[in-house]
């Protein structure tokens, strides 16, 4: 970075990044570009920027997807990849349709941002979330689904990136990609219910055999203790008459 001047300040002043909080002028004019002070100060910035995303997730975004979700009916898996993607993935889509229709235009910037919001994703906060929530259990199917098309998408992605170009069909069967994961989600989710109804379907109908299978010995329980009744009266009858 320039040495600290009274002119760079101006000159970063004069031409403001877009955004809430002007990082040039932070590290130009109020830390007087010092890299000393301004890294750390920075780092310290980006931290408490990720502590406000978490804890406005974890107070908004969470419990209305899970109320949204709970109205639906839907699966923790069909919320994951319709309303949590949606959430997810809504700023990254305007990120990228700004970064193509800017001026000049930056498809290989719209393009690596996605790239890297997913490697982000599957890096960072998979690895993160891990290390907070462990030890957790992972359905294998699911999760072996989820991995392989996430890696077909991206290759198809990086194939595009590469190109430079994207035609009509590549993005039509990208939308495509996206519409059969969700339908082979909800696919694999009717399985994995029709599974559970036939499981409790099948123990109450081996409760109700075990039932009925218990019912005889019961009567025939009830019809020993009168016998023995009885006999008990006969013979008390019997000794009274001899007396």
């Amino acid at each position: 970075s320039l040495p600290y001047t009274a002119a760079a300040c101006a000159s970063v002043r004069a031409d403001p990044a877009p955004g809430l909080l002007n990082y040039a002028a932070v590290h130009s004019c109020l830390l007087r570009a010092d890299r000393r002070l301004s890294l750390p100060v920075l780092a310290l910035l980006l931290l408490l920027h990720f502590r406000f995303l978490a804890v406005a997730a974890g107070a908004h975004f969470s419990p209305a997807v899970s109320r949204l979700a709970s109205r639906l009916r839907l699966s923790p898996s069909m919320a994951a990849v319709t309303l949590l993607a949606l959430g997810n993935g809504a700023p990254d889509a305007f990120a990228s349709a700004a970064a193509l229709r800017g001026e000049g235009g930056l498809p290989r910037a719209g393009l690596a941002a996605i790239l890297s919001a997913g490697a982000f994703v599957s890096a960072f906060v998979v690895g993160a979330v891990s290390l907070i929530a462990a030890p957790f259990a992972v359905p294998p199917a699911s999760f072996t689904r989820d991995v392989f098309l996430y890696l077909l998408a991206a290759s198809a992605l990086f194939y595009i990136y590469l190109s430079a170009e994207i035609f009509l069909w590549q993005a039509v069967g990208l939308v495509l990609f996206y519409v059969f994961f969700v339908g082979l989600v909800f696919y694999m989710d009717l399985g994995a219910a029709g599974k559970a109804v036939s499981s409790a379907e099948q123990e109450t109908a081996n409760g109700m055999s075990r039932g009925a299978m218990d019912l005889p010995v019961s009567v025939e329980h009830q019809k020993q203790r009168k016998a023995s009744l009885w006999t008990v009266l006969t013979k008390t009858e019997t000794a009274f008459q001899q007396f």
